[in-house]
């Protein structure tokens, strides 16, 4: 799946209409009160957001999708759709704000609607004839009314046309995170259908499953990661990786940092590994290895940052899911961070580079589950991740052998990041690939992509012979 900006594309003309969630027959009594805490990952956002807008504007920080329905668009359906899906998820009717309305302590206090509660308005439609000017008008409504600072923040569009309708929604981080994004098309597309049905009198599709509540998990994960302490074995975990490099999180293999003080976007890329036939490959080459496919491509892109900076060691951030079974179907910010170190020598083999690889995710993946706010808390240290490398199988996704029929894109905010350097791979049916973004400066926009060049060569090496490249293979033999 393609993960791209909005600006960079150039959406097929027709009727733009804007859909709205809102509540014209509420006062605020209806605004419930909620005891259930933000997460530390929500209360960081929203603190360095309100430091932001203190300074200077707001920086965007939503994700989107895009993706298409059949036919010209039943606005009545699709509004009922809309509102169906925002009761579903409890987190869409939830708000989060600072004092005057604070509970003791100046924490966030946060506030929910019961469903039914929110209507879906759509404004008055608008013709686009040039796709360019379209995208650039969807971004700049997305920046100016997605964020975390206010509800609701998310906001949809439609661009209708004779024979398809393409729909744009775009919701703030604080809400989503990237995938609760790949299911939003399968949930409306089901919505959309089950609405249309209703209308016309037809047998209803079957329902989406239950969603249980993103702020239920919130509470809960904030009261575990509350009992911590800094004497805790994982908190000493992270001390000592930070010691081990100075301090501070992994960077890019080589320096990339725009030094400029500019504020220009970062550049992005995408770039396809491997189709789905050599990804199979490549992942049993990997797991008779002893690992899997994203312990060995980080092997690979261990090798590649060794053959391009001659370092002996291999060191990211890593995000990893934190959903539980009751929760796989739930809209959120379900993501922690974990460290990765692991050495490899020039005369290492891919077999030992993946073994090591494999072993460090585990505890990682460990790791990662407290939220790196409270890390940070622990450590008495602000935690900043300049390079983070991104892994996410999609194929059992809901919808995700539509995807293509679909026309499913996702999206995200711009960023003007000085250094960070992030790499999101993706394993579709369609195989493996990787999309990156990378600071505006001269070093960054040669040394990314020929980082990601020589990714793509020794992965396809490692697929189609089990070994690196130049390295001789013996027919059989996955030991190296």
């Amino acid at each position: 799946m393609k993960l791209t900006d909005i600006s960079s594309l150039s959406l097929s003309p027709g009727r733009l209409t804007v859909w709205r969630a809102c509540a014209p027959r509420m006062s605020e009594a209806i605004w419930a009160a909620d005891l259930r805490r933000a997460s530390h990952v929500q209360e960081a956002h929203i603190a360095n957001a309100l430091e932001a807008a203190g300074e200077a504007s707001l920086p965007p920080s939503w994700l989107g999708t895009v993706f298409d329905l059949p036919a010209e668009l039943d606005a009545d359906a699709f509004a009922a759709a809309l509102c169906d899906w925002t009761d579903r998820h409890e987190a869409l009717r939830s708000d989060l704000s600072l004092p005057p309305r604070s509970t003791p302590g100046g924490r966030l206090h946060r506030r929910t609607l019961p469903p039914r509660a929110v209507s879906i308005h759509r404004s008055a439609a608008a013709d686009f004839t040039d796709g360019r000017r379209l995208a650039r008008y969807l971004e700049d409504l997305f920046d100016a009314e997605v964020g975390p600072l206010g509800w609701p923040a998310y906001i949809c569009a439609t661009i209708s046309r004779p024979k398809a309708t393409t729909v744009c929604l775009a919701a703030d981080h604080i809400l989503m995170d990237g995938y609760s994004i790949c299911t939003t098309a399968y949930e409306i597309h089901t919505l959309y259908d089950a609405a249309l049905a209703a209308r016309d009198g037809k047998t209803v599709p079957p329902a989406l499953p239950p969603a249980a509540s993103y702020l239920d998990f919130a509470e809960a994960e904030r009261t575990e990661a509350d009992m911590l302490t800094a004497d805790d074995e994982s908190i000493a975990r992270w001390r000592h990786f930070l010691a081990e490099a100075g301090g501070c999180l992994p960077e890019f293999p080589v320096p990339v940092s725009d030094v400029s003080g500019s504020s220009a976007a970062q550049p992005s890329g995408y770039i396809e590994l491997l189709d789905a036939t050599a990804a199979h490959a490549f992942d049993t080459v990997c797991r008779k290895a002893g690992g899997d496919t994203f312990s060995g491509l980080l092997a690979c892109l261990a090798k590649a940052g060794h053959e391009i900076s001659g370092s002996g060691e291999f060191r990211t951030m890593v995000p990893f899911h934190t959903r539980t079974t009751p929760f796989r179907s739930s809209i959120g910010w379900y993501v922690g961070m974990g460290p990765v170190a692991f050495p490899l020598a020039a005369t290492d083999s891919f077999s030992k580079a993946v073994n090591r690889a494999a072993s460090n995710l585990d505890w990682s993946r460990n790791l990662a589950r407290i939220p790196i706010p409270r890390v940070a808390d622990l450590l008495g240290q602000p935690l900043r991740d300049p390079f983070m490398v991104s892994y996410m199988d999609l194929r059992r996704t809901p919808g995700a052998r539509d995807w293509n029929t679909w026309q499913v894109l996702t999206l995200r905010s711009r960023s003007t990041d000085p250094d960070e350097v992030c790499l999101w791979i993706v394993r579709t049916f369609g195989g493996l690939a990787a999309n990156y973004r990378h600071p505006a400066s001269g070093p960054a926009g040669i040394a990314v992509p020929d980082y990601m060049a020589r990714t793509k060569h020794i992965v396809a090496s490692v697929a189609s012979t089990a070994c690196w490249p130049g390295t001789p293979h013996r027919t059989g033999d996955h030991r190296q």
